[in-house]
């Protein structure tokens, strides 16, 4: 898994293995070490009941997207088109969350 934070948005890329997991209904995680013992933790799970959600603290970033989403995802690989959500802030503005598979051959 990749993640890029820039302003208003995040992109989550995986590759394809990691979305089977996703399908699985099972989460996958990325975990960096940081200096001081410290750790920053991105985790994406598929969520079988409501809609995308997204949680933070200063340890990590938590995603939940739709199991249908990915599904529906899936179906259209390869592609580089992927699924998109806004959520909104309590400043007034939007947070946009990108959610790709990686196509590229490897």
């Amino acid at each position: 898994m990749n993640i890029k934070l820039s302003a208003a948005a995040l992109r989550c890329r995986v590759s394809a293995q990691e979305l089977q997991v996703l399908l699985s209904s099972r989460a996958i995680a990325l975990e960096l070490e940081l200096p001081r013992n410290h750790h920053f933790r991105v985790d994406i799970k598929p969520s079988l009941v409501g809609g995308w959600k997204l949680d933070s603290d200063p340890t990590g970033l938590w995603l939940s997207i739709p199991h249908h989403e990915l599904e529906s995802l899936s179906r259209t690989l390869p592609s580089r088109k992927g699924l998109e959500h806004a959520f909104d802030l309590a400043s007034g503005g939007v947070v946009r969350v990108e959610f790709e598979v990686d196509v590229r051959e490897r």
